[in-house]
């Protein structure tokens, strides 16, 4: 992957309603299954989401006073329309082998997405989220407008995407009103990641004299 990082857009505070979001996607009134128009995401990587701030909010009330609290879950985008998103992969599902979701940090699970994106470019299933156009493999020949990198915006919406270096200045405005409760993600394609060596880069020790202050 062109640039081994995953540029952070700063974190706005989702919005919280009172009340408990049972679990996964699914409203407080349809506690179980899959939720209308929606698909379902595993209770163990929507906590994990939930604990790393990640998740998103929204309530909405019913003709008979009864109120509908809904939670969503980053997504990734294989491109730039609204049916290109898709729920965040599972690493255990991938048979990503470096770490067990239950044991990730946020950085463990990054690159686990650097990881599932480049499956997913050879595989030529994604484009540019703000151009469309079809993103390639990373070679020593590939001409500068078709480099990219891997973007993670955390805002209303929270999501992976990979974008051209050329188009990275537009992306905020093709992103801007894009509401995570607006959209209707299936779940991502599987990719066996079995075969990965690499996972997130072990943190360098603190200088000594920053250590003493």
């Amino acid at each position: 992957m062109h640039n081994q990082s995953l540029d952070r857009i700063p974190r706005l505070q989702p919005w919280l309603p009172g009340g408990t979001v049972l679990d996964g996607l699914a409203p407080r009134a349809t506690r179980a299954g899959t939720p209308p128009g929606g698909t379902r995401v595993d209770d163990d990587l929507l906590e994990w989401f939930e604990r790393e701030g990640l998740v998103r909010y929204a309530a909405y009330g019913e003709p008979d006073g009864t109120v509908i609290e809904l939670a969503r879950g980053p997504l990734v985008a294989l491109g730039p329309r609204d049916e290109d998103y898709r729920l965040a992969p599972h690493p255990d599902h991938m048979r990503y082998p470096i770490k067990p979701l239950a044991t990730m940090s946020m950085e463990d699970y990054q690159a686990f997405m650097l990881s599932w994106f480049e499956h997913a470019v050879r595989e030529s299933e994604v484009r540019c989220a703000n151009c469309d156009k079809l993103i390639l493999e990373t070679t020593p020949d590939l001409p500068d407008a078709d480099t990219w990198d891997a973007i993670f915006i955390e805002k209303e919406l929270v999501a992976w995407m990979l974008c051209h270096f050329d188009c990275k200045k537009q992306l905020p405005r093709h992103l801007k009103g894009r509401h995570p409760f607006e959209l209707d993600p299936p779940a991502a394609p599987v990719y066996d990641l079995a075969d990965e060596l690499y996972g997130a880069p072990v943190p360098e020790p603190p200088d000594a004299e920053d250590a003493r202050g």
